[in-house]
């Protein structure tokens, strides 16, 4: 099982603070100089930008954040101690400068945002005809965080161990219904007969997504066309719904389909649109099952019927995380301490190599990738992973106690 280790930082920074809790009127400081704190960021993911200005208490101060020709302003009311706080979406990926721009002296920091993360799914049909041209494979992309769904397009080649493989098509990414999904149907033709391993690779628009690779999808090729054929995800699990769908072979006429489970049916008879019937399932039991498609059309004489044995898997796991406070691994049981006045560097070990938000609440700070401790009392760190095609979500809190010294 893979572990990705994961650093706040300028570069290749992949971890978030979302909703810092700036210090209480009057807490104790590391400085009494001025400073922004935000952290290294995730396109499309809301942050917090926390500032001190002590000669500018009950006042408002002036801040930008740019990114080449990008410029965000903001204005940000100080309470009496000089303490305020904002929140900023970032749009772009790259290196922001954040700084005020109307104080003497002028204040300034940089931060990291990386591209949202995505994850891809390839979609065949259960079978398909030899050297005939068939546009029934879909591509999924998915944004694991953020609020905007991928754009670009996905490429369909066919899976060879030890080499990319042949580029067997390319489609364009369209909007589902999901705001952060979209969808890409990929024409291509079969060349060779039996199992025919393919895969999906997401190629961005631009950089404020980063790139994914689908599982291996299996379709078996076959000489003469199927009249219906099944299309769903590649990896079948207990417990999450997935769409599948019957595909009428071209120029087979409308009808409906029942879908059976092990020979019980699933629900009614679904019509198909435009040569598909589709029908959301969520597996109740791993193991080997079958599922079957009954066609029937709405002219005399056209029925069919596809039966596939599927295996489906156990329910994804959780994510895992190892949360590090500098030299320290961090503990779910509370036992965290930092010396007020004191800054340590925030890593992190997740099993699927995917991106950490953090937030942060309490007399705590963290600017860039690094947890600042401003004044006494306890911090909640709270750590969460986005997952992957593998894993689910997952988060975790540690309470971190601030003191005169680092006393557990």
């Amino acid at each position: 099982m893979r572990r990705s280790r994961v650093a706040l930082g300028i570069t290749g920074a992949s971890l978030l603070a979302l909703g810092l809790a700036f210090p209480a009127q009057g807490a104790p400081r590391i400085t009494p100089s001025p400073y922004l704190a935000t952290a290294n960021g995730m396109v499309g993911v809301t942050e917090s930008l926390n500032v001190f200005f002590p000669k500018a208490k009950t006042t408002s101060v002036s801040i930008s954040a740019t990114n080449g020709a990008i410029s965000m302003p903001m204005n940000i009311a100080l309470n009496p101690a000089g303490y305020g706080t904002t929140t900023w979406t970032p749009s772009a990926s790259g290196i922001w400068t954040i700084s005020s721009t109307a104080m003497t002296p002028s204040v300034s920091t940089q931060v990291s945002v990386l591209p949202t993360a995505t994850s891809t799914a390839i979609n065949t049909p259960n079978q398909l005809q030899l050297n005939v041209e068939n546009a029934g494979t879909t591509a999924y992309v998915r944004a694991l965080a953020g609020t905007a769904r991928p754009q670009g397009s996905v490429t369909l080649r066919k899976y060879l161990v030890g080499t990319n493989g042949p580029v067997l098509g390319t489609g364009w990414l369209q909007p589902t219904s999901d705001p952060l999904v979209s969808v890409a149907n990929i024409p291509w033709t079969p060349d060779a007969a039996g199992a025919y391993p393919v895969f999906g690779t997401y190629n961005q628009q631009t950089l404020n997504f980063s790139a994914s690779t689908s599982t291996v999808e299996q379709p078996d090729i076959v000489l003469f066309a199927p009249m219906v054929s099944y299309r769903f995800a590649p990896a079948l699990r207990v417990g999450q719904a997935s769409n599948i769908n019957a595909v009428l072979w071209s120029g087979i006429v409308e009808g409906s389909v029942g879908f059976l489970f092990d020979g019980v049916g699933l629900r009614g008879s679904v019509p198909t649109i435009n040569g598909v019937a589709t029908m959301s399932w969520t597996p109740p039991s791993e193991g080997l099952h079958f599922l079957r498609a009954e066609f029937t059309g709405n002219n005399p004489g056209y029925s069919g019927v596809s039966l596939q044995q599927i295996k489906v898997l156990p329910a994804l796991p959780a994510d895992q995380l190892v949360v590090s406070l500098g030299a320290s691994t961090l503990n779910t049981n509370g036992k965290n301490a930092m010396a007020r006045g004191t800054s340590q560097v925030l890593s992190s070990l997740a099993n699927s190599g995917a991106p950490t938000l953090f937030q942060i609440t309490g007399p705590c700070v963290i600017a860039g990738n690094r947890l600042n401790a401003i004044g006494n009392g306890s911090c909640v760190l709270t750590a969460t992973s986005v997952g992957s095609g593998a894993f689910t979500p997952v988060t975790v809190n540690f309470t971190i106690t601030i003191g005169d010294v680092a006393a557990l």
